[in-house]
Parts: structure tokens; C-alpha cells; sequence
């Protein structure tokens, strides 16, 4: 069997270099931890703001108005012609 040029570019990789991609994976996933804990607590430090009023006198209100009823429609019996 003949080994070509084309037949080695299509073989998967060596299985033994492993330790450079963890490694980046592992600082990938931590540098993200961080973003994600700072994210989360940049604005822990700074008190809530709040505010307050108070009324004084109260203010009068109207009453609504009662509802009023529609009008009954009456039916009219209906005309049917005599099956006669």
C-alpha cells in the first residue's frame, strides 16, 4: 500500500497534546466566573435610594355614578306562516 501526502492530511490528530486546550478552557471558564461575580455585585455598595411623602389633607372624591340600567327590549312573537 502506498502512503501519499493526501492520505496523511485526512487522519485525525495525535491523541496526546491535551494539556494546552484544557488549560485554555479552564481560564476561559474562569475568566468568565469573574465577569459574571463582578457583574453581580458592582452595585452592592452603594445604599437603595428611597423617598417618602406624606399627605397632609385629603383630597375629596367624588362618587361615581350609579349605573344605569339599559331599557328591556320586548320581543315580538313571531310570524310563522301555517304548514296548513
Amino acid at each position: 500500500m502506498q502512503v501519499t501526502a493526501d492520505t496523511l492530511d485526512l487522519k485525525p490528530p495525535r491523541s496526546g497534546r491535551w494539556t494546552v486546550p484544557v488549560g485554555l478552557a479552564l481560564v476561559a471558564h474562569a475568566l468568565l466566573m469573574a465577569a459574571l461575580t463582578w457583574g453581580v455585585h458592582w452595585k452592592k455598595d452603594e445604599e437603595p435610594v428611597s423617598f417618602e411623602a406624606e399627605i397632609w389633607s385629603a383630597v375629596p372624591r367624588e362618587a361615581a355614578p350609579r349605573a344605569v340600567q339599559p331599557p328591556r327590549l320586548h320581543r315580538r312573537p313571531s310570524r310563522r306562516s301555517n304548514p296548513s
